[in-house]
This record gives structure tokens, C-alpha cells and sequence, in this order.
């Protein structure tokens, strides 16, 4: 295996610089020298794709050639021809497919996994017919690098795309023996068979909240002995961070995960935990100094100063967490939602805005994305279009939606009242109040307009 260290660093580097081009270029290289490093492979995807997200996809791209790609018997040569096609649609599941299997057949195990992975995140699985075996495919890798789990999880929802497909149940019931063969295979003694069951046992209960305090001593004992024997088992950080949360040891949780993160950088979904454990930190600080400050009036004032200070602190986190998040997986529309709310949460519509623009696109995202683009245009101002996203969200908002209707019902309001209409706007905080007294500031809200309309 080459050392392709200073071709990643130039990379990186030229790809934080808006350096595309050059970026590509060291990736291409970095890939030639070692064909199964996996963060070459990602990192060359990430870059086309924020080219092209700059500069726009490539018009007129041919398939001329892709037949005699296909029958060619050199795998090396094979995989460097396929990601030619790659580098004209990064997100295609085809070609990213050709990729993994070539690298498959190769034994690049880790490296068909991180191209799976992309893949998985950047295309549209359920539009594309090809999106279920994708999923297989990456479930197989998985299994191969030893991440069963992962494997069980991806074939889930391959199953919900294809329910019928008979290869998925084969595949399920290979997963199956291989994780039971798994736990029995590390055991060198009955004794070991009852520990295996104990720690499933404890983490079953964990999972539904019953974990006692001797409970998450057992459990994160055991998890510790596992990372001492495998520093980057991410399946056991992340039961010790889980322990740790279950106890509202957050900030412990949330340390224990970046420091991990600094031994696997590519490990974004410890990452994604990471900073959600920070969030619940901060909360959990400034619900507390909340609370101290009802408990002792003398201290409130400090209690308020310190509660401040904290949400200052969340803000600056969130700002650089969730800028980092999408800076590295700008397809991640989940993460484009965060980072917008980052931004409008420290006052920058104008930024918020553009994420909750590409946001709007994700399935868990979308109602509320459009009705913060509204909420943005009307900080700033822009009220005939505030209206229009209104409308718009009107049209999506249906059944269980009714806390995000009052926040629409509360921003049409203030947005009646910068058109100049304070009693169409006084009526509409009224019968908001009538659903939720309490909901905002209504309260304030009501009495404001009703001095200025005279009522």
C-alpha cells in the first residue's frame, strides 16, 4: 500500500479553497497510487460534486465506450475507466455500483463501503430502480469489514423499497447466521456464551429506558474492554456515549465521541452524535440555571448571566458544528436544515435563508424548512414573497401538523402587521391564543396591538 498522505493533505486542502479542479486532480492521483483508500474515494465524489454544484453538471455526457468498459478483464483498468463515468454524474448509483464491485473483487473492502456509502446519501434511492440492490450490495460490504449491524440496518431498508424481493430475504438470513456465528465464534467457553447474552440483555434495556445505575456500570465496562481491544470499534463508542447520555452525562458522552472522531475522521455519523449530545448539554445547562434562578431570587441575576453566556457559547457550536457538517457532506440535506437554523437562531437570515432554499428538498425536513424560508423573508423584509411561502405551506401542512400551524398562524399575523392591517393581525393572534395561551410571546403580542389599534 503507497503512502498517499501528501496527496490527501494537497487535496483537503485545495477542496477547503474552493480548488476543485486541483482537489480532483490529487484525489485521481491519491486513488491511483492506493486503489483501497477510502477516503480518496469519498473525499474525489465530494469534490465533483461541489464543482458541479459551483458550476453546473456536465450537458452531452455519452455513454460511448461504456461497452468495452464493461467486458474489460483487467480490474485495475476496469475500475479506473468506470470512475471516468463517475466523474461526469457522482451521484449515479450505476456507476458508483461498478466502482464498489470492481474494488469488491479487488478485496478493497473499506473502500466498496465508502463508495456505497456516498452513493446511498447522494442518489435518490427510491426514484432510481437499482437503488434496493445498492443496499444489498452495501449490506455484503459491511458484512465483509465486519460492521454486521450496519449490514441488518441497510437491508431494512432495502426492504422497505423492495418488500418482495427474494434475494433480501436470502441475503437477511445469511446476515442472520453470520451475526449469531459472530458472538458464538469470539466465545472460548460457555461462561462467555452467558456474558455475550448478559451484555444483549443490557443493552436491550437500555434501549427501552429500564437501565438501572449498576446496569450502565456493567454495560460500560464491558464496552471499555472492547475499544481497549479495537480503539476504533465504533459500535462499542457509541453504546459507552449512549450510557453516558442515559445518564445526562452529556458533555462526558458528546467528549468521549470527538475524541474518537480524531482516530477515524471519516466516522460522520459519530460525528452527527457527537454534536447531538453537545446540543443536549447546553440545553440541559440552561434549563438548570433556569431553574437555580426560581430556587434562589438573591443568585437569579448570576444564574441569568451564566444561562446567557451558555446560549452564546450553543450558538457559536452550532454555527461551527453544523458548517462543518455540510461543508463536508453538502448533498446532506438534513444537515443543510441544522445549519440553517444555526444561522437564523445568530440572527444571519440572508445565509439561513439559501440552506432552508436546498433544505426544503429533504422528506423530514421539508414542512418546516419552507415555513423558515417565510419566516426569513419576512426579517428581511421581503414581505409579498414571506406571503407566498405562507401559502405555500399552508398547502402542506395535513393531519399532526397542528404545532407547526399555530407557527404559521404566528408568523401570518406579524406579517399582517407589517402590511400594515394591525386589526386583520390582532384577529389573527386572538384566535391563535384561543388554541394556545401560552404558546410564544401572545400574550405580548396582543396587548402591543391592541394600545396601537385603539381597542
Amino acid at each position: 500500500m503507497a503512502d498517499v498522505t501528501k496527496f490527501l493533505a494537497k487535496a483537503d486542502e485545495a477542496l477547503k479553497k474552493r480548488n476543485y479542479d486541483y482537489a480532483i486532480q490529487m484525489y485521481e492521483s491519491a486513488m491511483e497510487a492506493d486503489p483501497g483508500n477510502a477516503a480518496a474515494r469519498t473525499n474525489y465524489r465530494l469534490a465533483l460534486v461541489r464543482k458541479y454544484d459551483a458550476e453546473g453538471y456536465p450537458k452531452g455526457f455519452s455513454l460511448g465506450g461504456l461497452k468495452t468498459i464493461a467486458v474489460s478483464k483487467n480490474p485495475e483498468r476496469l475500475l479506473v475507466e468506470t470512475e471516468k463515468l463517475v466523474a461526469k454524474d457522482p451521484k449515479s448509483i450505476k456507476y458508483n455500483m461498478r466502482v464498489a464491485e470492481t474494488l469488491a473483487a479487488l478485496n478493497h473492502h473499506d473502500a466498496a463501503v465508502a463508495v456505497l456509502e456516498f452513493a446511498a446519501k447522494a442518489g435518490d434511492l427510491k426514484e432510481d430502480k437499482q437503488g434496493p440492490q445498492l443496499l444489498m450490495l452495501l449490506a455484503k460490504e459491511y458484512a465483509e469489514v465486519g460492521k454486521v449491524t450496519e449490514a441488518n440496518n441497510v437491508l431494512s431498508r432495502a426492504t422497505r423499497l423492495a418488500p418482495n424481493d427474494k434475494q433480501l430475504k436470502t441475503l437477511q438470513k445469511e446476515l442472520s447466521a453470520k451475526t449469531y456465528n459472530a458472538k458464538v465464534g469470539t466465545a472460548k467457553s460457555s461462561y462467555d456464551l452467558v456474558q455475550n447474552r448478559d451484555e444483549a440483555d443490557l443493552l436491550e434495556k437500555m434501549r427501552k429506558g429500564n437501565i438501572t445505575e449498576e446496569d450502565a456500570v456493567a454495560l460500560l465496562e464491558a464496552e471499555e474492554k472492547k475499544l481497549q481491544a479495537n480503539p476504533l470499534d465504533r459500535r462499542a463508542i457509541l453504546n459507552v456515549a449512549e450510557v453516558l447520555a442515559k445518564r445526562r452525562k452529556y458533555n462526558e458522552a458528546a467528549d468521549r465521541l470527538y475524541a474518537f472522531l480524531k482516530l477515524d475522521p471519516s466516522a460522520n455519523d459519530i460525528g452527527d452524535k457527537a454534536a447531538k449530545y453537545k446540543t443536549m448539554y447546553f440545553d440541559g445547562m440552561i434549563q438548570l440555571c433556569a431553574k437555580k434562578a426560581q430556587e434562589d431570587p438573591a443568585k437569579a441575576a448570576a444564574y441569568k448571566a451564566k444561562a446567557n453566556e451558555l446560549r452564546e457559547e450553543k450558538k457559536k457550536f452550532q454555527l461551527d458544528e453544523y458548517g462543518r457538517g455540510v461543508e463536508a457532506a453538502p448533498t446532506d440535506l438534513d444537515k443543510r436544515f441544522l445549519y440553517g437554523m444555526a444561522l437564523l437562531d445568530a440572527g444571519n437570515q440572508q445565509e439561513a435563508f439559501k440552506q432552508f432554499q436546498k433544505a426544503k428538498g429533504s422528506p423530514k425536513y421539508s414542512k418546516k424548512a419552507n415555513l423558515l424560508m417565510g419566516q426569513c423573508l419576512l426579517s428581511m423584509g421581503r414581505i409579498e414573497m414571506a406571503e407566498m411561502a405562507f401559502q405555500e405551506v399552508e398547502k402542506l401542512l395535513g393531519e399532526g401538523d397542528e404545532e407547526m400551524r399555530k407557527e404559521l398562524m404566528y408568523f401570518e399575523a406579524h406579517m399582517l402587521e407589517r402590511k400594515g392591517d394591525p386589526v386583520a393581525a390582532l384577529e389573527k393572534f386572538r384566535a391563535l391564543y384561543m388554541e394556545d395561551m401560552e404558546f410564544r410571546d401572545i400574550e405580548q403580542c396582543i396587548d402591543r396591538l391592541k394600545s396601537s389599534v385603539g381597542a
